[in-house]
């Protein structure tokens, strides 16, 4: 499963961005494809999760918003795509099981 330290890694050594783990809100919820927002999964990505994923949030505030989504396999907890919002805008996303990633 993917957890507060590996965010505070990830955000750092990706954006630079020091996370301190007090000031981050964290939601994690079973939802159906039909309920994923498809800007920020796309339908490429949907295709290749299972119905219905889990989907682990992080929130932190600083200069800017950062939305953190997990999708994880809900049987096992395993990490499946990762994608990262600032400010509402997707700036980053990876298939966790392939290691593929794709900025911008």
């Amino acid at each position: 499963m993917f957890g507060i330290e590996q965010l505070i890694d990830f955000m750092k050594e990706e954006f630079g961005v020091a996370v301190e783990s007090n000031e981050v809100g964290e939601e994690t919820i079973l939802l159906n494809h039909e309920e994923l927002d498809e800007q920020i999964i796309s339908e490429d990505v949907l295709q290749i999760l299972p119905n219905p994923v889990l989907f682990q949030t992080y929130i932190y505030i600083e200069k800017s918003e950062w939305i953190i989504g997990i999708a994880l396999e809900a049987e096992t907890n395993n990490p499946l795509f990762l994608v990262c919002l600032k400010d509402e805008v997707r700036v980053f996303e990876k298939l966790l099981n392939e290691g593929e990633s794709k900025n911008g």
